[in-house]
């Protein structure tokens, strides 16, 4: 048993993405894993045992932070692998050094870790270009948020206006205005959702009872394109813990996705359901429409994304983001002519 967890261990030194060079109170090398070979081209079996300063480095021991590690427990952090290993390193690396104790707090060696400063670099710039991108999705949100008022009240003197020009040759206009106003404070709507999906104020709630406050207020409109909307529900569902009003608006956007999808005489299947050893309650809504192919179905989450002329692109990408803060997740099941299966998952309270 001890030799199978040796050899383990070899494998997963050898295995790591970075290099690890490891030395005893001795300065000896008792460790040097595949990747510091392929670093610095040399096999671990030459190195192994021997001297630190007899085989990879030239100099004397003050001028190996490694070393000085070993003598002082002293850490450096990101520095140019000479300060260790003075032969040529083929790969651009940072290195940071950790003294090794033992159970007692003694400290029995010293260790370096090699790590490509390429990947460090790529991290770096990601933390830059989020913490920008932040800024601006804050700014933005501000100017939106903004914008919403004046809106508001170009459509109070719009409705104004087309009293007084009722039966005049121009009357037509003023709908076709009001829809685009419309159209634009939804988008107003959805992006400020966007930006802030992850606020909620959760609370135990009844996902039946959800449920049928959401078919009360999508039902007019599924009798007027002459749709029907079953339900199969579960009464016996335990609460969950979410926030209701954003479930509703995630269940909305559900049903009027597939509202589009559908044509007169359509279908659309809600059912519930809940397993209580996977610890997810499920909800189901599916529709007898023109189904999704797989590449609209790869991005439909992406903000902006969508297939619809007057589509803001915003709807299934906070409604995901309300799902994911919730602890839940959203699965698609569709094919080009066989309808469409949205499935949301919830976590059950524990």
């Amino acid at each position: 048993m001890v030799e199978l967890a040796e050899e383990w261990s070899r494998l997963a030194l050898d295995h790591l993405p970075v290099g690890l060079l490891v030395i005893n109170r001795h300065r000896k090398i008792r460790i040097f894993n595949k990747t510091m070979s392929k670093f610095f081209g040399i096999k671990s079996e030459k190195v192994l045992g021997q001297p630190l300063l007899d085989i990879l480095d030239d100099r004397g021991p003050d001028f190996n932070i490694l070393l000085q590690t070993l003598a002082t427990g002293k850490e450096y952090q990101n520095v140019k692998p000479q300060a260790v290993v003075t032969i040529s390193c083929s790969v651009a690396c940072l290195v940071n050094t950790y003294p090794v104790r033992n159970r007692t707090g003694i400290t029995v060696g010293a260790m370096a870790v090699f790590s490509p400063s390429a990947r460090q670099q790529e991290m770096e710039k990601a933390v830059v270009k989020a913490e920008k991108l932040a800024i601006l999705g804050q700014i933005a949100a501000g100017m939106v948020h903004e914008i919403r008022n004046p809106l508001t009240a170009v459509g109070c003197f719009l409705q104004l206006l087309q009293k007084c020009l009722e039966g005049h040759p121009k009357e037509e206009y003023i709908p076709i205005m009001l829809a685009e106003l419309n159209h634009a404070n939804r988008l107003i709507t959805e992006f400020l959702q966007f930006a802030k999906p992850g606020f909620s104020r959760r609370t135990s709630c009844s996902i039946i009872e959800t449920i049928k406050d959401v078919i009360m207020l999508v039902e007019s409109e599924a009798l007027s394109r002459k749709l029907d909307i079953e339900v199969d529900l579960n009464v016996d569902m335990p609460n969950i813990v979410v926030d209701c009003e954003q479930l509703k608006q995630v269940f909305i956007n559900i049903i009027k996705n597939a509202f589009d999808a559908i044509s007169e005489g359509g279908k659309i299947f809600v059912q519930t359901s809940w397993n209580e050893l996977e610890g997810f309650a499920r909800v189901s809504f599916s529709d007898t429409g023109v189904g999704i192919d797989e590449d609209t179905i790869a991005n439909m989450f992406n903000p902006f994304f969508t297939t619809k002329e007057s589509g803001t692109g915003l709807g299934m990408f906070t409604s995901k983001k309300i799902i994911d803060n919730h602890g839940g997740r959203i699965e698609i099941q569709s094919e080009p002519g066989k309808g469409t299966t949205v499935v949301v998952l919830l976590p059950m309270a524990q």
